[in-house]
């Protein structure tokens, strides 16, 4: 699956990447996550994205998705870190 990035480039769509941007909003907000709910949330996610169909998919599509997971799980101070990530 490919995703399209903020400057238009095609790049591999890449799971870790989204794991590691989780850990580090969570790490920011005082509420560090172990690696079972991250590994969790990720297949959540992966699962959103795929139910989404649409290859390529457009980065803020993935943001959306991720951000719908963490508040689901309860993680919103999580999610707004990880939003403020997206900004910086």
């Amino acid at each position: 699956m490919k995703v399209i990035k903020r400057d238009g480039r095609l790049q591999d769509f890449n799971l870790s990447k989204i794991k590691t941007s989780i850990s580090r909003a969570s790490d920011d907000a005082g509420q560090p996550l172990n690696i079972a709910d991250i590994d969790n949330l990720a297949e959540d996610i992966w699962d959103s994205i795929e139910k989404y169909q649409k290859d390529p998919i457009a980065f803020n599509i993935i943001h959306e998705i991720v951000l719908g997971e963490l508040e689901k799980w309860g993680f919103s101070l999580v999610a707004k870190y990880y939003n403020q990530g997206k900004l910086e």
